[in-house]
């Protein structure tokens, strides 16, 4: 009898159930399914496992832990517990492709119902997506001999709220904790030397990330949506920070940051909590860096930046003051827009070009300055600067764009430099302070609605090159009361001087009839003083025999 009982416990796997625990010890590698057979291995809640594990045990560990529902009624249930610490994953092909002492790529990945994990003791390397989605996870411990976390090796842990990343760890993947959105605070080992893209993505309620002193590099996106995150201290030794790396951290408030040297694309957009910056070494700022800032008073800019780029500022409604690199040639498009307290700017003597609406809406703008390297004022520049009145533009730039300065409605006085040779459609369009005015004598081209509802101008001379003058070019200047056109013109566009209800005198200086419509001075009744002689041939003209009023000069 008694060599019956120990030929039967010798044919019993090494299989132990002990208050609910499943423990199974290996003896070799390879024989996971001989101590789990099909009967058994649904119905497992808590599992350890110890001993050598191949491919054939991890494929098989895999069907058993990653299943999201049980058929109770055959008495199968769901694995919540895994107990790794006395197993060792030896290097293979058998089953599935495996490295000594590596988790492989998406091991867990997708078993929902897994709340503990304790890995092998000598674990190297946690592979891309391990625990993808393992939305119950809530306690896991990396060993201290773990060097490297793959891609996504946690992202979607919804329920880890707290991980120790050992000493040991050198690098970290693209998404490693991205949304894990109960995780309150992580330290980053000190040979980290860059965070990856993606890192701590949608982390909601993180609050506390401390930086090793040897962090270089912060990835793209790497904190974006940490919505809980109040402060961060970036090491002296980071200068690069990736797109998007903080943006939309709403609650994000002060940040020491005196070594970058480069901000990515919407670095900080959206960061409405955000009240003061200092950049002491900056050289690359991206796109919409700051863009939505709305908490944003103080910005001091130092370092060799060349250019503002598209949207940097864009939004950023309670900035008050900015001091800008002297090396600065080029302002984006949109770079200010909206930021309606900026009051005072100082632009740089060496910006060459401002861009398309660069600093549009900005309504508490007073006065600017705009320097002799400037070649190139975009279009809609300081379009709703409604507060601006004062504007003196040193630089030799060839046009006054396109709704340059439209209803910049405080506007009293602009100085145009000697070198303008067109003003654009809308240019000061409802600049109905506008009383004073430099027409320079090489400007050939008033276009549409250049100075309509320019409602205080009262006289104006155009220079004698002046050939074209566009429809609704001085519509609704109430005040104007005379003009005198230039020797060259050629055409008086549609509606040009409509309703100036106050204009008693057009002067013409070319003999030759200009083109004219019959709604070019609708609502105005001017006398017109023409040159002499030139009596019949005005009135012999097709359109002006229309109007009445002619009387020749002396």
């Amino acid at each position: 009898m008694k060599r019956l009982l120990s030929i039967l416990f010798a044919a019993i796997p090494m299989l132990a159930m002990a208050q609910g625990v499943t423990d199974v010890k290996l003896e070799a590698a390879g024989e996971l399914s001989k101590h789990i057979g099909d009967s058994v291995k649904f119905k497992i809640t808590e599992l350890k496992i110890s001993g050598p594990m191949n491919g054939t045990d991890i494929k098989l560990l895999q069907q058993i832990v990653n299943r999201t529902k049980a058929k109770e009624k055959e008495g199968e249930t769901i694995v919540t517990s895994v107990d790794l610490s006395g197993a060792v994953i030896t290097e293979g092909k058998d089953g599935m492709k495996t490295k000594e002492n590596e988790l492989p790529a998406g091991l867990f990945s997708g078993a929902k119902m897994l709340k503990k994990v304790v890995l092998p003791t000598g674990t190297t390397l946690i592979g891309k997506d391990c625990f993808l989605n393992c939305a119950s996870l809530n306690g896991i411990t990396l060993p201290e001999t773990v060097t490297e976390l793959g891609n996504g090796a946690f992202e979607n842990c919804t329920s880890l709220s707290a991980i120790t990343l050992p000493a040991s760890l050198r690098a970290m993947g693209n998404n490693v904790f991205e949304g894990c959105k109960t995780l309150t605070s992580i330290t980053i080992p000190a040979d980290i030397r860059a965070l990856p893209n993606d890192a701590f993505k949608d982390c909601e309620v993180l609050s506390t990330v401390n930086l090793p002193e040897g962090l270089n590099a912060i990835g793209s996106e790497a904190f974006q949506n940490c919505k809980s995150l109040t402060s961060i201290t970036l090491p002296d030794g980071t200068f690069e920070l990736g797109n998007s790396v903080f943006s939309k951290c709403t609650a994000l408030s002060n940040i020491k940051m005196t070594g970058v040297e480069k901000i990515g694309m919407q670095c900080f957009e959206d960061c409405k909590s955000l009240s003061e910056v200092t950049l002491e070494r900056l050289g690359k700022l991206g796109t919409g860096a700051f863009r939505n800032c709305t908490s944003l008073t103080t910005i001091n800019i130092q370092g060799a930046l060349d250019d503002i780029n598209p949207y940097t500022f864009s939004g950023c409604s309670s900035l008050t003051s900015i001091k800008l690199p002297d090396g600065v040639k080029i302002i984006g498009n949109h770079a200010f827009t909206g930021c309606k307290s900026l009051s005072a700017i100082t632009i740089p003597d060496a910006v060459q070009k401002i861009n398309d609406a660069a600093f549009m809406e900005c309504t508490s703008l007073r006065e600017i300055t705009l320097p002799q390297m400037l070649k190139n004022l975009g279009d809609k520049a300081f379009q709703g600067c409604s507060s601006l009145e004062n504007v003196a533009i040193k630089g030799f730039i060839d046009e006054i764009e396109t709704n340059v300065f439209q209803n910049c409605k405080s506007l009293k006085k602009i100085e145009l430099p000697s070198s303008v040779k067109r003003i654009g459609d809308n240019a000061f369009k409802g600049c109905a302070m506008l009383s004073d005015i430099n027409l320079p004598v090489v400007l050939k081209t008033i276009e549409n609605a250049a100075f309509e509802n320019c409602s205080s101008l009262e006289s104006l001379v155009l220079p004698v090159g002046v050939e074209d003058l566009g429809g609704d070019a001085f519509k609704d200047c109430l005040r104007l009361t005379t003009i005198e056109l230039s020797v060259s013109m050629k055409k008086i566009g549609g509606s040009a001087f409509q309703n100036c209800k106050s204009l008693r005198e057009v002067i013409l200086n070319s003999p030759a009839p200009p083109k004219v419509s019959r709604d070019s001075f609708k609502g105005a009744h001017p006398a017109f003083v023409i040159p002499k002689g030139s009596m019949s041939i005005y009135i012999a003209d097709k359109t002006w025999s229309k109007f009445t009023g002619f009387r020749e000069k002396n």
